[in-house]
């Protein structure tokens, strides 16, 4: 139970940190403005973090987890190649819609990191850019695919999804599922699929 309330602790700090370094950016945002919006003291929150930078880390590397486990997801999922390539876009669009303000932070603030976090962050995206290019790979060598760079493929995909946080709006005419739906179909031809009929 202790860890639990710790760990509940920490991602408040988390959570709180990200809406104002997305608000403010990370140079323009203290620890004073922290303790403020939380309630708390300083102490308090340099009992779980170091410093400063050191919570703009926690959020990248939660970031960088949560996508990599959504791909990790999609390699093992039953199915076709171009069905789980579709879902796990799905995944990846509404990833950056309902974690909206961590994205705009992991985009905009990756020069703030200190060097040996940039290393651990730029390890957990090789190795998702790999499982994604490997995922399309499939379909290549399923025949589903009229490409072939399966890398280029990944980054291009990767690069169209990442960005949906800056111009999303709850309000829009497009609700959150309908633009991970239609953004799966661009992914699904930008791989040229030859398949007729695809999951909708």
């Amino acid at each position: 139970m202790r860890d639990e309330v710790k760990q509940y602790k920490r991602s408040r700090i988390v959570e709180e940190a990200s809406k104002l370094f997305y608000e403010h950016g990370y140079d323009a945002t203290s620890v004073d403005m922290l303790a403020v919006e939380l309630g708390v003291t300083k102490p308090f929150i340099y009992s779980y973090f170091e410093n400063k930078r050191a919570i703009l880390e926690a959020v990248h590397e939660a970031a960088a987890h949560r996508v990599l486990g959504h791909i990790k997801t999609a390699i093992h999922a039953p199915g076709p190649p171009d069905e789980r390539l579709q879902r796990f876009v799905e995944l990846y669009v509404n990833e950056n819609i309902k974690e909206q303000i961590a994205s705009g932070v992991y985009l905009q603030e990756e020069k703030n990191l200190s060097s040996q976090a940039k290393v651990a962050v730029r390890k957990i995206e090789r190795e998702f850019d790999k499982l994604l290019a490997g995922l399309i790979r499939e379909g290549i060598e399923s025949g589903l695919y009229s490409i072939q760079d399966a890398k280029m493929a990944s980054l291009c995909i990767s690069g169209m999804v990442r960005w949906v946080h800056r111009w999303y709006k709850p309000d829009g005419v497009l609700g959150a599922d309908e633009i991970a739906s239609t953004i799966s179909e661009f992914a699904l031809n930008m791989v040229g699929t030859k398949r007729k009929s695809r999951r909708k």
